[in-house]
């Protein structure tokens, strides 16, 4: 068994400040994104890169592949019992636990998907979420190095964001699938003659300059990387990461067909992806997500502090707000104050950042047993600007008590 723990040499370069708490275990260079995880009939956790875990997740197998052109994106076990792995592009199904996997399915989504984000609702329905990003690199004036955030590190200038410095636009969908996987819509079905309504299948933040989510007199918002989970009620929630400085919102009552206008949800965060889901044996909602402040981002810290909150009513609000991880040079508070919504909320060109200055990002959260499993990347300017490198950057995993989260 490998536990992938990294070289002490490595290990001695990327100090963080905020370490697991006592009861929690962290395992080190196995699962990160995207990688999601799946307790079998007979206790052993499957990941979707292939590994394997007779303990609970301390130690992990070598990956290995499920099958020619199979991808590892994400792992689920349907209500029917059948185990679903997914890219952005296919869907097969296993009915014995992995061991086999059959033909692939055509996933068919307006955009291109990322990390575990496929959800079966109670209806038997499944979802996935997707985006669109428009970028323009040719913009006069514009070059994607000139006019990216740097920070002076260690003494040395280092490109701290790249990723939202250029003129852009990212559009969310959800497309749905009724039969496991074999068809796929977008919309509400029969508005035109290819059964699709751009209207209501494409999420947009159109905001007022007072953060009013339908005026539109202030600007458009990006909706990027939308996760969705089913609440308690029935009603799906879909969040995404923005511009704003708030994880923005909207919500389905007819499973995923139609939305509500995007809104700015109570959380604040940066541009920065949010892991939505919910907590089987509660039926609650879990968000994990990058939570800073305004003035945070502008210091160069748009992922340096890590939370989880939960949200008993349907993502209406939340509460026991966590920090899990945290960078050297910002306070380690549980919950930091929304404020009004901006237009943009990016780094300075040039900040200064301290020697611990880290970063933590792409989070994935699965459930077994009464265990909760936050993979995540970690990665400090040693390894690159946060949007590079992927491969390079540290794969954690810890490993919580469900009760954690609800302390």
């Amino acid at each position: 068994m490998a536990t992938g723990r990294p070289k002490a040499a490595r290990s001695d370069k990327m100090i963080f400040r905020k370490p697991p708490p006592e009861g929690v275990v962290e395992v080190v260079g196995v699962l990160g994104h995207p990688d999601g995880l799946v307790e079998l009939r007979d206790g052993t956790l499957l990941s979707s890169a292939g590994r394997t875990s007779r303990d609970g997740g301390v130690t992990w197998t070598r990956p290995r592949s499920f099958g020619r052109g199979m991808r590892d994106l994400g792992v689920q076990r349907m209500r029917s019992g059948k185990l679903t792995l997914c890219d952005s592009k296919q869907l097969w199904l296993s009915r014995d636990d992995g061991k086999t996997w059959g033909k692939p399915r055509a996933i068919r989504t307006m955009g291109i998907t990322g990390g575990d984000q496929l959800v079966e609702l109670s209806t038997g329905r499944l979802l996935l979420p997707s985006r669109t990003v428009f970028v323009n690199k040719n913009h006069v004036g514009l070059t994607y190095l000139d006019d990216s955030a740097y920070g002076l590190w260690r003494g040395e200038r280092v490109q701290i964001e790249g990723h939202g410095h250029m003129p852009e636009i990212a559009i969310a969908s959800v497309s749905r699938s009724d039969d496991e996987g074999r068809t796929w819509h977008a919309g509400k079905p029969g508005e035109d003659e290819r059964g699709m309504n751009i209207t209501s299948a494409t999420l947009m933040g159109w905001f007022g300059f007072d953060g009013s989510p339908t005026c539109g007199d202030g600007w458009v918002t990006d909706c990027d990387e939308p996760a969705v989970a089913e609440t308690s009620t029935g009603a799906v929630l879909c969040f995404a990461r923005s511009t704003v400085g708030r994880i923005v919102e909207s919500f389905s009552l007819d499973g995923g067909m139609t939305w509500t206008p995007v809104a700015p949800s109570d959380l604040a965060g940066s541009y920065s992806p949010a892991r939505l889901v919910r907590i089987p044996s509660t039926g609650d909602l879990m968000c994990v997500w990058n939570q800073v402040s305004h003035e945070e981002i502008r210091r160069g810290y748009r992922r340096g502090r890590l939370s989880a909150a939960i949200s008993k009513d349907g993502g209406h609000s939340w509460e026991n707000f966590k920090t899990l991880e945290l960078s050297e040079g910002l306070d380690d508070v549980d919950r930091v104050p929304t404020e009004p919504i901006r237009m943009v909320v990016r780094s300075r060109k040039n900040v200064v950042l301290p020697d611990k200055w880290a970063f933590f990002h792409y989070v994935n959260v699965s459930f077994a047993r009464d265990k909760a499993y936050v993979s995540y990347n970690r990665s400090s300017p040693l390894l690159g600007i946060a949007e590079h490198n992927f491969d390079k950057q540290e794969k954690v995993l810890r490993i919580y008590p469900l009760e954690y989260f609800y302390s």
